[in-house]
């Protein structure tokens, strides 16, 4: 197998989706790995009320995965850069970027463990429609990356941080095997904030887990999945990142990227991500941008976190 296939297409000739798109033969297999994983977590219609055809669908969308390769891109040029995805889920964006960026991207995602063992699935399919390597992904844990040290240019994360046993360790691990001078990206949810992405509600600012999980009850929701979650702040990821404060230098928060999106409206609708384009059309449509933002400012609303950081040399 190649490490790299069809890499760095024009706009025009790039897929729709990562691997086989829904008229061929191998968007069956793949599409049933998913459905089934979510109907029997109870993800779907316990948790998310977004139709699950639809979350297949975005799951497998190569402009998913392209809005991440530009995500990734604030990081600096990527050419002849080596980059980890802590959390690789399904491989969307690390197939993608290889096989259609030519990116040097590698990943690790758990998938010798039942509850994993989906994601890595589906990954591998990914890969064996384009020709990839099996070897690009480990399975591993965040806690335990199996890389050496100052391995990576870049470390990045998107929406893994708040699923994982011990957000702390996964830090320091990352940071570790970050070269120095290198950048982390690392995208969080902000329990912070107003929003809560997995139930697709408003949430109330640093609300506890166990008036969380009464609250989701209230709105017909499996509160359950509350206990699955690690309720990540601003606050939270500071002090987590405290012990290594010599070593790093953090560079941004997301307030940019947050201010942008509330104030253009110009942001996709992943999964439950409508409800919350409602809501901040009703923000303008009242006339509350302003001091909405300036609260979100000095309360720390932004939402996600995108934290990003160089590893000092």
């Amino acid at each position: 197998m190649t490490d790299l296939a069809h890499p760095l297409r024009s706009a025009e000739t790039r897929p729709a989706y990562v691997g086989p798109s829904p008229d061929e033969p191998g968007w069956g297999p793949i599409a049933e790995l998913l459905t089934g994983a979510y109907r029997e977590s109870g993800f779907a219609g316990g948790v998310s009320q977004v139709p699950l055809d639809r979350m297949v669908h975005d799951m497998l969308s190569a402009r998913r995965a392209e809005e991440q390769i530009s995500e990734l891109r604030r990081c600096g040029d990527l050419d002849g850069k080596r980059i980890l995805e802590v959390g690789s889920g399904c491989g969307s964006l690390l197939v993608y970027g290889r096989a259609v960026h030519g990116l040097d991207i590698h990943g690790i995602e758990p998938g010798s463990q039942s509850d994993f063992s989906t994601t890595m699935a589906v990954c591998h399919r990914l890969l064996d429609h384009h020709g990839l390597s099996h070897e690009v992904v480990r399975a591993a844990s965040g806690e335990a990356i199996p890389h050496p040290d100052d391995s990576f240019d870049i470390v990045y994360s998107s929406n893994v941080l708040e699923h994982v046993g011990d957000p702390a360790a996964v830090l320091a691990e990352s940071i570790r095997v970050l070269k120095p001078g290198g950048t982390l990206c690392f995208v969080v949810p902000n329990y912070g904030s107003w929003w809560e992405g997995h139930y697709g509600v408003l949430w109330l600012p640093h609300m506890p887990a166990w008036l969380a999980k009464l609250y989701v009850r209230a709105l017909g929701r499996d509160p359950s999945y509350v206990d699955t979650l690690n309720l990540v702040s601003r606050g939270q990821m500071e002090r987590w990142l405290a012990p290594h404060r010599d070593r790093v230098e953090v560079l941004d928060w997301g307030w940019s990227v947050f201010e942008y999106r509330l104030s253009t409206l110009d942001f996709s609708e992943w999964a439950a991500l409508s409800v919350t384009k409602r809501v901040a059309t009703m923000v303008h449509r009242f006339g509350l941008l302003r001091p909405v933002l300036w609260l979100a400012r000095r309360l720390h609303w932004e939402t996600p976190l995108i934290l990003t950081l160089r590893k000092r040399r």
